[in-house]
């Protein structure tokens, strides 16, 4: 019942979700300037839009790897080489954090919009849900079932990584500022480990 590679699954998202992204930027900025509370709603606009991406991302590839599915040898190797090329820019990056002290004077809708919008159309995120996440899914075995597990998993550890980031958010905006690449290089490098990982995983369908 458990999907391909779960494990594997769960260490990627998780390393992808302790880098701080532009949407774990946009939650600390947005917790610092209008309060913790106020920006969950950033937190729950921003795995909504990734929901959506899941779902549509998924059954649009499922339609296509379900009469071929060694596409998804193809999908991995793609997969693989993209995060190669996000761990480059994690290693070569630095992360700051803009503070705007306008506190109170946003609704809540306006802040799930802001994370809603920025996931939405990241394409980080779309290349993610179109190219990797489909070769932890058998299109021949359970696939409604494991699709659900992964989507319930990504969603859960994304909100609660995003809920760290807006709880601690004045201690990691100042930890980025005395160490701006601490983060991205052990990301970078934590994202070259699981690509390894990856590419010599064979897929069984």
């Amino acid at each position: 019942m458990i999907p391909n590679n779960y494990l594997l699954f769960v260490q990627l998202v998780t390393i992808l979700f302790i880098t701080p992204g532009p949407q774990r930027i946009l939650i600390i900025t947005n917790s610092m300037n209008y309060g913790f509370p106020k920006s969950l709603w950033t937190g729950l606009g921003d795995v909504s839009a990734n929901a959506i991406q899941m779902i549509c991302a998924t059954f649009g590839v499922y339609a296509l790897i379900k009469p071929h599915p060694q596409i998804l040898d193809t999908f991995k190797w793609i997969g693989g080489l993209y995060l190669i090329y996000l761990a480059i820019k994690f290693l070569g990056r630095k992360t700051s954090v803009t503070i705007d002290k306008t506190f109170n004077t946003r609704s809540a809708f306006d802040l799930f919009k802001d994370g809603f919008i920025s996931a939405l159309f990241s394409p980080g995120a779309i290349v993610f849900f179109v190219v990797m996440f489909p070769t932890f899914l058998d299109p021949n075995n359970n696939f409604i079932i494991h699709f659900t597990i992964l989507m319930t998993t990504h969603v859960f550890l994304d909100f609660f990584f995003l809920t760290i980031y807006a709880g601690v958010s004045s201690r990691i905006a100042i930890f980025l500022k005395n160490y701006p690449n601490l983060i991205s290089r052990l990301s970078g490098c934590a994202l070259l480990f699981l690509a390894y990982r990856i590419l010599s995983t064979k897929i069984n369908l």
